[in-house]
Formats: structure tokens, sequence, C-alpha cells
């Protein structure tokens, strides 16, 4: 791996030389995808760049509060409309499928296609790669490069991004990710006027009501497997339908799952649309590698969080998960 510090000196020069750039995460993101995507939106604008983020899929309203969540873009056709002058930010993808776009097009079209993320599973899929597996979210990495490179544009509303980057993926500071670095960013970031208890109730304490009509519907499907320490449980499309809630309503609710006493793996299954499932899964245990089973189904994310997409119907995508638990237990 090249050294760090290099690579962030070319992405500067980079962003110097050029006027045009898109910002990109994965579909369905979750805090730390819009919180770094916001951030870095925000520092091309104070650089007078011409910046457009995109998002292909339903954006979380749980992140409706953070600076520019009106200004994203979730239609893949602007990448053609946009021209070819574009240098492209991929933020918190492992690969380059999870942006849910013609990457191809991307790729044929981009000036410089830069990746930015702390998944080890990473397949540098970058014209520059910007990987970096011991960091606790991809807003950690990006405050790096813009504390070295950008330390007097920084302002509460890169702090907020980043801020709530970090916050998410280490589970409010309670994952195992987090480390003094972590809590050292945190606290240079609270010197712009952060409000955490104000976060995080935006964050985890303003759910529409229907929310908790969902969560009822998830325990009562809880299936526990006792040999294998394995617990998951299910939502539909029509449940989102009948209770007029978006997809992203489910988000989080896989760790009431991972919070059961006996409990190995946990597992959440999402249908997307159709025949098109997404499926979460946690441990608390330390032995057990959760990339073992996500890569069976070509996904990815951590040792102890990861995910993947499978397709069916929903008893032949339980049987393949259990299938897959199997093999690691």
């Amino acid at each position: 791996m090249e050294d760090m510090q290099n690579l962030y000196s070319q992405v500067s020069e980079i962003i110097n030389k050029n006027n045009n750039f898109f910002i990109i995460t994965h579909a369905y993101p979750d805090g730390d995808s819009m919180g770094s995507q916001v951030a870095l939106y925000h520092l091309l604008t104070l650089l007078k760049k011409n910046v457009v983020a995109l998002i292909n899929s339903e954006i979380p309203y749980q992140y409706s509060f953070l600076p520019y969540y009106n200004d994203i873009k979730t239609d893949h056709d602007i990448i053609k409309k946009s021209g070819n002058n574009y240098v492209y930010f991929c933020l918190d993808c492992a690969d380059e499928n999870r942006m849910n776009v013609n990457f191809g097009e991307i790729k044929a079209s981009a000036l410089h296609v830069i990746n930015i993320d702390h998944h080890y599973d990473n397949t540098n899929f970058g014209n520059i790669n910007i990987v970096d597996s011991s960091k606790s979210a991809t807003a950690e990495i990006l405050y790096d490069f813009i504390f070295n490179y950008y330390r007097e544009l920084i302002d509460s509303k890169i702090a907020m991004g980043i801020y709530v980057g970090i916050l998410t993926d280490t589970g409010n500071f309670q994952y195992s990710n987090t480390n003094y670095s972590v809590h050292k960013v945190a606290s240079e970031l609270l010197k712009f006027n952060l409000k955490p208890s104000d976060i995080h109730k935006r964050i985890y304490e303003s759910e529409p009501l229907a929310r908790f009509k969902l969560i009822k519907m998830v325990l009562e499907r809880i299936r526990y497997i006792d040999s294998y320490g394995l617990i998951y449980s299910y939502v539909l499309q029509k449940d989102f339908k009948k209770l007029d809630l978006p997809f992203s309503a489910q988000d989080g609710l896989i760790n009431l799952l991972r919070s059961a006493e006996k409990v190995k793996i946990a597992a959440l299954i999402k249908q997307a649309e159709g025949k098109s499932f997404r499926v979460s899964l946690r441990t608390s245990d330390s032995s057990i590698n959760l990339i073992e089973i996500a890569s069976n189904f070509n996904g990815g994310g951590h040792k102890m969080a990861a995910a993947y997409s499978d397709r069916g119907d929903l008893g032949a995508v339980i049987r393949k998960l259990i299938s897959a638990v199997k093999k690691i237990t």
C-alpha cells in the first residue's frame, strides 16, 4: 500500500487542479456514508467547486438534519447528463457494486476515481485507493485528510458530518472499533459547537409512531436456532406499505436481535423489492467473523457487522442463511 500521506497529497492536488466533482456513496446509506458525503460536499463547496452528491436509493429520514440533505441527488442518470470532466469520490464502498450505478460508465468517463473506505475487504476499484481498515469509519479517514490539508476550512458543517459518521459506525462509541484515536477526533469535533445530545436525539429518538408497529412485527417473527446461536427475523415490503413507512425505518432493528442473551449471530432479512432481499448480520462474539458468511453471497462489511444481498423467495433466503451460519459455528 502506498504511504497514506502520499495518497492524501495526490488527492489534494487533484482537488486543487479540478473544478467538477461527483461524490457517491453506497445505496441505502448509513450514518458513516452520509456523514462523510456531506462533509466532503461542504469542503468542496467552500473551495468553490462544482459538486454533485449522489445516492442511488432511498435516503434515510434519520439523517434529514444533516447539511445538504435535500441537495443529494437520487437519479443515477445525472451521471450521463453531466459529461466527462468529473472527478469521482466513492465513499464507504467496499466494492463498486454497492453504489448501485453503472460503474463501467463512470470508469470510462471519469478524470479520476478516488476510493475512500475503511472495509478491510475493499477491492481497490479506484485509480486512487485510500483504504484503512484500522479506522473506525470512513469519516475518520476523511477527517485525517481534511485536517492535514484543509484544516483552516473545518467548520461546524464538516464537523457535523464527520461526527455523525464516527458516532454511528462505532455504535455510539460502544463497538470494539472505539479507541483512543476515535475519542480524540470526537473531542476535536466538539470544539465546533456540536451538541451530542441533540445529534443522538435526531438519529435515534425521532421515530414515527408507526415504526413501533414495525418493531412488533419483527419481534413476533423471531426464530432462534440454539445449536448455532442464530437469531433471525424478517421484514417485508408489504409491511412498509401497510404502515406507510420508508425502507429506512428498519435501520437499527438488527441491534435489538443482537442484544439477546446466548445469541452468537443475529440476522435481519429485509425485502427490498420482489425477490430481492438484503440481509444484515451482527455479532458480539469476537471469535466469529461474519465476513465468512457475507462473502458467500458477494457481500462484505466488518468482522462483527456485515451484510449481503440475496434473491429468491423468503424461505430459500432463510435456508441459505442457516446453511452459511452452520458452516462457521
